[in-house]
């Protein structure tokens, strides 16, 4: 399963139905600032070769604790992981966050 998979299958469990593709769901809910960010909130990035280009990576904010964001999200390698917002690949890639609940 692919990141907007993820995030696509926990959302629709709970009847709140959001399109399938990362740029898509981007799209969706509320833009807000980083600093506003609680749990259920929405993080977008443009990884890899596409940092100035598409939002193409979405992960869940699950907990926010001593100034660090963590969110879950699947990746290629590692599968579904829960990772921080502090990691300097993740604050690099980092675009927007959206609040859709």
């Amino acid at each position: 399963m692919d990141c907007s998979g993820l995030i696509h299958q926990s959302f629709s469990a709970h009847q709140i139905y959001l399109p399938r593709i990362s740029r898509d769901i981007a799209k969706k809910g509320k833009k807000i600032k980083l600093k506003e960010t609680l749990k259920g909130d929405l993080l977008f990035f443009k990884t890899g070769k596409n940092r100035r280009n598409a939002i193409n990576h979405v992960g869940l904010v699950v907990e926010i604790k001593n100034n660090a964001i963590y969110f879950i999200h699947a990746t290629t390698s590692k599968g579904v992981i829960i990772s921080s917002l502090n990691e300097d690949y993740w604050k690099s890639a980092f675009a927007e966050v959206r609040r859709v609940l």
